[in-house]
């Protein structure tokens, strides 16, 4: 089996070290975008096939090739919301008897839950732009890039998403006790 190599300026980086680097930021992305495990496994299993794929196109001198796969995460993603027409909740399995106690792995989900649909209260400019700075961990400057905005337009939509998120999350907490 041959490797193939991405030559981006002095070094070379192969996509099987970019695969070994930044799958788990792809699949990070879409759970955070609202896809559960499996989907966002294939989701980001499809981002590199279609990596691969288009190796030939990928320009080093247009883009670091981190932004380069996140753009082919976030079109695959408009793709499967368009067709799918729905944002999954992130359901996991129980927990297996090596986790922590069923108490704290409820309140884990219980806590996991309340984030999502806060998540989901935010609009889609905002939560892709979470989606991709917590989940993709790319820099403002690169969501600014792949969104076409400001660095600053990016670090205003991150602080304002943050804020509404910390508000909502106060504002359910109360409740979460209350049902308990």
């Amino acid at each position: 089996m041959q490797r193939r190599t991405i030559t981006t300026t002095p070094q070379q980086v192969s996509l099987e070290q970019a695969f070994e680097v930044f799958y788990p930021a792809v699949f990070r992305y879409f759970r955070f975008r609202g896809a559960d495990a499996d989907t966002a496994n294939d989701l980001a299993s499809s981002t590199f096939e279609r990596a691969l794929k288009n190796i030939a196109s990928f320009d080093p001198r247009k883009a670091q090739i981190q932004t380069w796969l996140f753009t082919i995460a976030h079109n695959l993603g408009i793709n499967h919301w368009k067709a799918e027409k729905l944002t999954a909740p992130l359901d996991d399995d129980l927990p297996n008897p090596d986790d922590p106690p069923l108490e704290q792995a409820l309140i884990f989900n219980q806590d996991k839950e309340q984030i999502l649909q806060a998540l989901q209260s935010l609009d889609h400019r905002a939560r892709e732009t979470l989606a991709l700075k917590f989940g993709g961990l790319l820099t403002n400057r690169q969501i600014a890039d792949l969104n076409n905005l400001t660095e600053s337009n990016v670090g205003v939509i991150l602080y304002r998403s943050l804020l509404k998120l910390r508000i909502l999350l106060a504002n359910a907490q109360p409740e979460a006790h209350h049902d308990q």
